[in-house]
């Protein structure tokens, strides 16, 4: 992704937000904000996130925050402004990195981002964290990453508070115009940006079909996965609408709750909406989040 269409990408990650640089711990209007803290390392690359804490509020749940930019840009520092907000709502929020097209291919990013959701289990009690009441949300690639791990079964060994076996890593997903099926052709073929999916999986469909069903989040679709918020632009050039569509058949096939919010005439930057329509979507996001995450 180049030029316009790579800003709008990582504009959406950010969900509106200006972009910021990353800010040093501190307490900013009841929220206690840490950046760059190392949660793995691998091949001497140090993969950080940004903590976003509502303070003195005791044990919370917490929310995932992946960024898009076409898998080979963007930066976790992009969703702050989304991280304290949230924190504010009385959610701890962590904004992540991973690891970018041009650095490693697929899995490596999927497998970040279930790593970087391993870590913060293990590390709940240091953030005052409900390990058991995680939510996950991306933007366009971070849209799929998102997916992904909601989706994806967790390991054997992976128990929940309780010491039972954990259904599902996190307990709601929202993704904002994130590639569902990248197995459909096409879906592909209308996309003005599929030379991203190219140097993500480093293949055309053509080449590998098997590693395009294996990097869908459809291919993962399960009667037990938690209830699922698509939001996505119908006129959207860079991610067609239809994969919003595809998504939400499979679902509901599955019998899994899914919402799709049909942003009529927008494009993947959901430029389209004003000022009302814009802070309209953000309450609705919070709501979903808040209300699967059992905050009242």
């Amino acid at each position: 992704m180049t030029g316009r269409h790579a800003v709008l990408a990582m504009a959406i990650g950010a969900l509106f937000f200006a972009c910021a640089a990353p800010l040093p711990a501190h307490a900013e209007q009841g929220v206690t904000v840490k950046t760059d803290i190392v949660y793995k390392t691998v091949d001497g690359q140090d993969l950080m996130l940004d903590a976003y804490l509502p303070t003195n509020a005791g044990t919370c749940p917490g929310v995932v925050l992946i960024h898009g930019g076409a898998w080979r840009a963007g930066d976790k520092s992009s969703y702050r402004a989304w991280g304290i907000a949230y924190a504010q709502l009385g959610v701890a929020a962590f904004s992540i990195n991973y690891r970018l097209s041009q650095v490693a291919k697929y899995p490596a990013a999927v497998e970040d981002c279930l790593d970087a959701i391993r870590w913060l289990r293990s590390h709940a009690e240091e953030f005052h964290l409900d390990r058991d009441r995680l939510g996950v949300e991306g933007g366009s690639a971070g849209g799929h990453l998102a997916l992904m791990v909601a989706f994806m079964e967790p390991d054997s060994s992976a128990v929940d508070s309780h010491g039972q076996p954990l259904k599902n890593w996190v307990r709601c997903a929202v993704s904002f115009a994130g590639p569902t099926d990248l197995s459909d052709a096409e879906s592909i073929e209308a996309s003005t940006e599929k030379q991203s999916l190219v140097a993500f999986l480093g293949c055309t469909l053509r080449e590998c079909p098997e590693r395009h069903r294996e990097a869908s989040p459809i291919t993962y679709v399960s009667p037990d996965d938690p209830p699922v918020l698509l939001v996505h632009g119908t006129a959207d050039r860079v991610v067609p609408f239809k994969q919003a569509q595809l998504l939400e058949k499979a679902l509901k096939n599955a019998g899994v709750p899914v919402e799709v919010l049909a942003l009529e005439g927008c494009g993947h930057d959901f430029g389209c909406l004003d000022r009302e329509g814009r802070n309209k979507l953000l309450e609705k996001t919070r709501r979903f989040m808040l209300h699967h995450l059992g905050v009242e």
